[in-house]
């Protein structure tokens, strides 16, 4: 989990050239919304503006892209996915709600 967290942009890079991986950080994760939510961190970490936090949006599309690089698809339900991250403390902004 170093070059994740050290290395997020070289860690991202690992998923382009090796599809397989995807795979990986789901069997090391644990779980789908484990995964999502490291994904979509990384992805985080190396915008512009750095943050550790992703958006609803943001974890549910890494969650598609986790399952679609799988040879069996999972489906995505983003309630479960934002409910398991709730149950493990990872923050995850709202969408945001105008009035």
């Amino acid at each position: 989990m170093s070059d994740e967290l050290e290395r997020p942009a070289e860690w991202l890079q690992r998923f382009v050239e090796d599809p397989a991986r995807y795979d990986e950080l789901l069997a090391s994760s644990g779980c789908l919304a484990v995964a999502a939510f490291r994904l979509a961190r990384a992805r985080c970490r190396v915008r512009p503006l750095p943050s550790t936090t992703p958006t609803h949006a943001e974890l549910r599309r890494a969650a598609v892209e986790i399952t679609d690089q799988r040879a069996a698809p999972l489906g995505v339900d983003l309630r479960a996915l934002l409910a398991e991250c709730e149950d493990r403390g990872f923050a995850v902004v709202p969408p945001n709600r105008a009035a």
